[in-house]
């Protein structure tokens, strides 16, 4: 017999009711820090690549050398996602800057193969 709405609300919230183990039932699992390399970026929520080249390249103009470097993840240059991986070139395009990978922190890791 279905519960009412009453009963849903008294009964106790349990990996039972929620479609989820207990946290008894879940291993503690944390994910290692991620260690910096000089070669991509992790991208986070609220990231442009205008704002990237700024910070890596000194120049925000310079965002071509982020999407030409990732064009085959990358369909439109003002819609990049959390989560996507982008290489880093070392130069920016016209070979005026170095990247400066300090400047991302924690974000930078390993190019994915």
């Amino acid at each position: 017999m279905p519960q009412t709405d009453n009963e849903m609300a008294a009964a106790p919230a349990t990996g039972e009711n929620l479609g989820t183990p207990p946290a008894a039932d879940v291993p503690e699992v944390l994910a290692p820090k991620l260690q910096k390399v000089d070669s991509a970026v992790i991208i986070r929520r609220g990231d442009t690549l205008w704002r990237l080249s700024y910070r890596v390249y000194g120049r925000g103009v310079r965002y071509s050398t982020i999407y030409l470097a990732n064009q085959s993840q990358i369909e439109d240059p003002d819609k990049i996602w959390p989560g996507q991986v982008f290489k880093l070139p070392e130069k920016s395009n016209d070979g005026k800057a170095e990247a400066d990978l300090d400047r991302l922190g924690n974000r930078v890791t390993t190019v994915p193969k």
